[in-house]
This record gives C-alpha cells, sequence and structure tokens, in this order.
C-alpha cells in the first residue's frame, strides 16, 4: 500500500515537472522503458475499455462496478475539491449519491489523451459530459475533465488517483486578449 502511494506521489510530480518544462526536455530516464507500437496500442484499448466500464456503470448507478478499478489506497478529488482517500470511502459516497441526488444522473465519457510515463504508468484525461437518459447532452451543461492516474499491475490497469474538474467559461479577465502583457 505505501508502495502505491509513493508511486502516486512520484507520478504527479512526474507530471507536474513535465507540464512546468515542456516533454522535450524531460530527462531521458524518466521516459524509460518505452513500449513497442502494438504493446501500446494494446494498452490504449485496455484503459479506453476500463473508461467505459465506468461510464456504463455510471449509468446503471451501480457504484461498486464502478469503483471495482480502484485500488484500495486510492486517492480521488472530487468537483467540489473533496480529498477522499481509499475506495471503501469512494465506494460509500457514490453509493449514497447513486441512492440521493445523482439517482437521475447519466453521462457520456470520452478519453480525450492517454500518457505513457512507463508501460505501466499512465496519466488519462476524460471529458465528462452529463447527458439524459437517452445519452443526450445536456443543454448549457458543460460536464467535467477527469485526470486519472494508472497503473498495471498483475495485467491490469487500476486507477491509483483521480481529479475531476467542472468544466467552466473562463471569466474575460483571464482571457488572452484581456490579460496583462508578461
Amino acid at each position: 500500500m505505501k508502495r502505491r502511494a509513493g508511486v502516486v506521489l512520484v507520478v504527479l510530480a512526474a507530471a507536474s515537472f513535465a507540464i512546468a518544462i515542456g516533454p522535450r526536455k524531460l530527462p531521458a530516464i524518466m521516459l524509460a522503458e518505452s513500449t513497442d507500437g502494438r504493446d501500446q496500442t494494446n494498452e490504449d484499448l485496455a484503459i479506453r475499455e476500463l473508461v467505459a466500464s465506468g461510464q456504463a456503470a455510471w449509468n446503471s448507478h451501480d457504484a461498486a462496478a464502478m469503483d471495482k478499478d480502484f485500488v484500495e489506497d486510492c486517492d480521488f478529488v472530487n468537483v467540489f475539491g473533496e480529498w477522499i482517500s481509499g475506495r471503501e470511502k469512494l465506494l460509500r459516497i457514490h453509493t449514497a449519491l447513486f441512492a440521493g441526488p445523482l439517482r437521475e444522473s447519466y453521462m457520456r465519457m470520452t478519453v480525450e489523451k492517454i500518457r505513457f510515463v512507463r508501460r505501466d504508468i499512465a496519466i488519462v484525461h476524460v471529458r465528462e459530459r452529463n447527458t439524459d437518459r437517452d445519452g443526450k447532452p445536456l443543454e448549457g451543461d458543460e460536464g467535467n475533465r477527469l485526470t486519472l492516474v494508472m497503473l498495471k499491475e498483475r495485467a491490469k490497469w487500476w486507477i491509483l488517483a483521480g481529479q475531476n474538474t467542472q468544466v467552466k467559461a473562463l471569466p474575460e479577465a483571464f482571457k488572452p486578449q484581456n490579460s496583462p502583457a508578461l
């Protein structure tokens, strides 16, 4: 369990570092163990299937099926900024939400990007769009962006950590034409 927490911290630190300095300047050691194209295609497909399984579980309001791919000592930050530690707590929260405020909630999840940090570690960006029961996006709703840190262990991909962020329109003051020159 402590090893996984350490891996999560290293991966999150590496991702932050990569964003800060740009992908072309990363030390070669951070990109060690690259995969050949066929292996990476299979891993990409396995991750996309895991996300599709999560979407199906959400749409059937099945918290146990949705949370089965999280490691026992996972970390997840929801759209409200609440930090949830552990699959058991995450499952209790999702079970209560599906029985209450999210009982008529439906979602479409689209993988936007998969970045393999190593052959067994991936950072996955998913766009979540709220829909009606028939899968039609809700008008005016921009949904969320979900970032997942995943680890392949025992021939399966597992979710170590996640961050879910509500998509909102950028305030005028933050748009490039309104920002002061740097």
